[in-house]
């Protein structure tokens, strides 16, 4: 099978994927670049985030290649732990905001970001697994 055909007969639950990788990526890319800066002096290794973002897109690449029926699970299981990590990372700068004060340091606007983006992420994601990943319906598993 030749690439040509490979992509015609993706479904629209793989190009929701491939929209969320996408993001995931550009997302990845700017946490790796202000995840220094933008999160609370408490919150140390800000690049996990991104790595777990990047372990979504590469999830999304192996598929492009071997369809999996329940391929979209684990890239949600991926960018839902990339959440969770936001989750954990950000909540001084939050109650640094609210609080009025600059205790933690941080960018609570880049923060917010961070968890806006990467919750669009997995739930794009979460969608895609409602609709076929083939237009055949033939997968590997």
């Amino acid at each position: 099978m030749n690439v040509k055909e490979l992509i015609k007969n993706k479904g629209l639950g793989y190009w929701l994927s491939c929209g969320a990788a996408l993001l995931a990526l550009v997302t990845a890319i700017i946490v790796f670049a202000t995840s220094g800066t933008a999160l609370p002096n408490t919150a140390s290794n800000g690049w996990v985030i991104g790595l777990v973002l990047l372990i979504g897109v590469a999830v999304q690449v192996v598929v492009t290649f071997l369809p999996l029926r329940f391929a979209s699970v684990i890239s949600v299981l991926c960018y839902t732990l990339a959440f969770g990590v936001v989750a954990n990372k950000i909540p001084t700068a939050v109650a640094d905001y609210f609080n009025k004060v600059a205790y933690t340091g941080g960018s609570f606007e880049m923060c917010m970001f961070y968890a806006v983006a990467v919750f669009a992420v997995a739930l794009i994601a979460l969608v895609s697994c409602f609709f076929a990943q083939t237009k055949d319906g033939k997968t590997i598993i």
